[in-house]
This record gives structure tokens, C-alpha cells and sequence, in this order.
């Protein structure tokens, strides 16, 4: 089960692996896994729950024979496992790109060995938003997924205001998001700190802080062209223009490197 998910949903790997390599290099090899494991189990929980009673991102249901053959985790109904893991790469996406817009001195990152952010509280939530906003991109493309490669594999039952998806989403997503970054922002405080975990794998060079940011906007650019590749061209300018308002605060911090 475990070869067809990975056939199945090739882009999947290809994004976890990034964020592995990514992440090794920025928090270290240690905290890299347990990101992952952390981020999938919480992204789990709140799908788990949320396909029984709604909460946190409203009601929706697996479609499982359009999933045959791949690895679906739990009692059925049960949480496809490429899902929940997809949550852990897009959080850190995010937790990178905040961390670029608000750590000061970020070019300089080369010669900077700490691993956790200087503002955690700003940062967990301007990374929560940030990954509100993808889902944004991200929900409403693959609410069409039997138009590209995707496939139909859930439905909401009552639809939903924003192209087919209904605002709970965005509401749960940004209360898991938030979940995810400051949970991982306490464990590094309060246990990994204390009990010195290792920072093996963690490397500074010139313009690291860039290579978030640009994984980002490469989890952005996959979905955009699927929207593009679907025809849904009213989606497409909704979601350029929120890459671009993100695009735009990117820039800006660009042109102040410290503050």
C-alpha cells in the first residue's frame, strides 16, 4: 500500500523530501523528523475528527475507491497518510517564510546558529496565516481534483462560499496551523532545549533564509498551475492574488534586510 501511495502521489514525496533537506539544514536532522511526526500526527487528529463531527474544518468525506490500493490510516472512515503528512511540509513552509519576514538581521543568517525564532509568538502566527493563505490556493484546486491527476477523492456535502470550499476550512487551518507551529515552538523551549537535542545537519551559508520562502512559492506555483491546467481561471486570479499580496511582503522585506 505503502508503493502505490508513494506511485500514486508522486508530488507528495518530491515535497517532503525537500522539506527533509530543508529542514535538516535549518533546525537539524533531529528536529526535522520530529517536526514531521509532530505536524502529522496533529494534521491526523483534526482530520480524523473533523471527517466524524466537522471540527475544525467543517464537515467532508473521503471518497476511498478513488484512493484504492493506497495507505488510508485508522478505523475507517480513515485519513489517507500522503494527507496528513502534506501538513507538515506546508507548515514548515510557512514557519520559514514568517520566520524571514520577522527575524531581524535575517541575511546575515549565515553567521546565526540558533535554531528557534527570536519571536516565536509573531512568528507562530504570522506563519498560522501563511498557511491559511495556501490552503486558500490549495483546498479549492483540489476540490477539483478529478479535472488533473489528484483525482476526486473528497467532497464537502454542503459545499462551500469560496469556490466550493466552505470558510470553516480556512478557520480550521489556521487553528491547526497554530497548533503545529506553537506546539513546536513550546517542545523547543521547554524539552529540546533542556534535554540538548542535537542540531546535527544544521549548516549556515549566504541566503539561506531565501530557500524558505522559495519553498513556499514552489508549493503555491504546483498548485496555480493546476488550477491554470483545469481551466479555472476565476480560481486563478483569486489565488495569483494572494501569491502576489505574500510576493509583495516579501519584497518589501527585501529591500529592509535588518531592523
Amino acid at each position: 500500500m505503502l508503493f502505490t501511495t508513494l506511485q500514486h502521489r508522486p508530488y507528495v514525496f518530491v515535497f517532503l523530501v525537500v522539506f527533509l533537506f530543508l529542514a535538516t539544514l535549518h533546525i537539524g536532522l533531529w528536529r526535522a523528523w520530529l517536526w514531521l511526526l509532530f505536524g502529522y500526527l496533529v494534521a491526523f487528529v483534526s482530520e480524523y475528527s473533523s471527517i466524524r463531527n466537522g471540527f475544525p474544518y467543517g464537515m467532508y468525506h473521503y471518497i476511498y475507491e478513488s484512493m484504492q490500493g493506497e495507505l488510508i490510516v485508522g478505523p475507517m472512515p480513515g485519513v489517507p497518510i500522503w494527507d496528513s503528512a502534506s501538513y507538515a511540509f506546508i507548515a514548515y513552509a510557512s514557519f520559514a517564510t514568517a520566520w524571514f519576514l520577522l527575524e531581524p538581521h535575517f541575511m546575515k543568517f549565515s553567521m546565526d546558529p540558533h535554531v528557534s525564532a527570536s519571536r516565536p509568538g509573531p512568528v507562530v502566527c504570522v506563519g498560522a496565516l501563511l498557511m491559511m493563505l495556501a490552503d486558500m490556493v490549495i483546498d479549492p484546486v483540489a476540490n477539483l481534483g478529478e479535472k488533473w491527476f489528484l483525482g476526486k477523492i473528497y467532497f464537502y456535502p454542503t459545499g462551500g462560499l469560496y469556490f466550493g470550499v466552505p470558510l470553516t476550512n480556512f478557520a480550521g487551518w489556521f487553528l491547526v496551523a497554530f497548533v503545529i507551529l506553537a506546539g513546536f515552538a513550546l517542545l523547543e523551549k521547554f524539552v529540546f532545549t533542556r534535554v540538548r537535542l542535537s542540531v546535527m545537519g544544521a549548516k549556515r551559508f549566504p541566503f539561506q533564509a531565501l530557500l524558505g520562502p522559495a519553498f513556499y512559492f514552489g508549493i503555491l506555483g504546483f498548485n496555480l498551475a493546476m488550477t491554470f491546467y483545469v481551466g479555472a481561471y476565476s480560481l486563478l486570479a483569486a489565488s495569483t492574488t494572494i501569491a502576489l499580496l505574500i510576493l509583495f511582503f516579501l519584497l518589501r522585506r527585501l529591500k529592509r534586510p535588518s531592523f
